[in-house]
């Protein structure tokens, strides 16, 4: 936490020295880490991933459409979007974002794994940002957020998020993530994520994934484990298998979902054009673990950057 306190403030150097040149050994890891991130990135970028979304720093719009069929509860129609807009002379640091999509900072980073079923047609809060981006590399990148909910009720939040990539033995690549926030409906509270990304081909990855929150309204401390095995087939298709848990420690330490996936994205006719297929099945402790199967639908239209 004080390294994240630390990390705003700059040491100034002397104005009539000249600007130090990075020793060998920073620019051989600055080296190592760009070469690790990029297929790391690429598969984020391709998959829309929110860590995308966080660190980016064009304008963009996106449109998405999912039709959703759950095994004894019928189908399921959402229709999302987001606007980034970059805003001019601030250098790609400023941007304001207009979002239907789910903002909630429980659900985020890996949002795909914390659906909640029960309320999977229930409509989203639109809510509107502005995302200043103090710091943006493939090792280090602090981002700080002033935004609120638009309707059902005035819900304001504050958010700093700070990531740390660092090589591990020159083959895989460790993320370390960090945030701090406070809400109105939902207090203070802090959320951590850990990755690891194990290049096992040029278009392959394995992942392991780590994440925690706690808040003033959590499940005492809501924690998540993912696997992932990430595949391109080309740069307009790619695979993703993976399966995860989620679990909380109040009023008991116990897993509360367990879920298996397959996940194809695929351009269709235009570079803006995505269509996404996603098998899965899940156990859910309401559901006294019973196998329930899910097959989601979406459609998504890109323009920008």
């Amino acid at each position: 936490m004080l390294f994240f306190l630390l990390l705003p403030f700059k040491v100034q150097a002397d104005p009539d020295q000249e600007p130090r040149q990075p020793a060998l050994v920073d620019r051989a890891h600055q080296e190592i880490s760009d070469r690790l991130d990029a297929p790391s990135r690429w598969f984020d970028n391709f998959f829309s991933d929110p860590r995308s979304d966080e660190e980016a720093a064009g304008t963009q719009l996106r449109l998405r459409g999912s039709t959703t069929f759950v095994e004894r509860d019928g189908v399921h129609f959402n229709g999302d979007i987001k606007v980034r807009l970059r805003l001019p002379n601030v250098k790609r640091r400023l941007h304001l974002i207009l979002s239907s999509e789910d903002e909630d900072v429980r659900k985020e980073t890996l949002k795909d794994a914390r659906v909640n079923r029960e309320l999977a047609d229930q409509k989203t809060d639109t809510s509107l940002a502005l995302r200043y981006t103090q710091e943006r590399s493939s090792t280090l990148s602090l981002t700080h957020h002033v935004g609120a909910d638009l309707e059902d009720g005035f819900n304001p939040r504050l958010r700093s998020r700070v990531r740390y990539t660092v090589p591990v033995a020159e083959q895989s690549l460790l993320s370390l993530t960090q945030a701090v926030f406070w809400e109105k409906k939902t207090g203070f509270g802090e959320e951590s994520r850990i990755d690891f990304d194990l290049p096992l081909k040029e278009n392959m990855l394995l992942r392991t994934s780590g994440q925690g929150l706690y808040s003033e309204t959590s499940q005492g401390y809501e924690w998540l484990t993912m696997l992932q095995l990430l595949t391109s087939f080309s740069q307009n298709r790619a695979l993703a298998i993976g399966t995860f848990t989620v679990g909380e420690t109040d009023p008991k330490k116990r897993a509360v979902e367990y879920d298996i996936f397959i996940k194809y994205r695929q351009r269709i006719f235009r570079q803006w054009l995505f269509i996404e297929l996603k098998p899965e099945i899940y156990w859910h402790r309401n559901q006294d673990f019973r196998a329930t199967s899910l097959f989601t639908l979406n459609l998504e239209i890109q323009f920008g950057e």
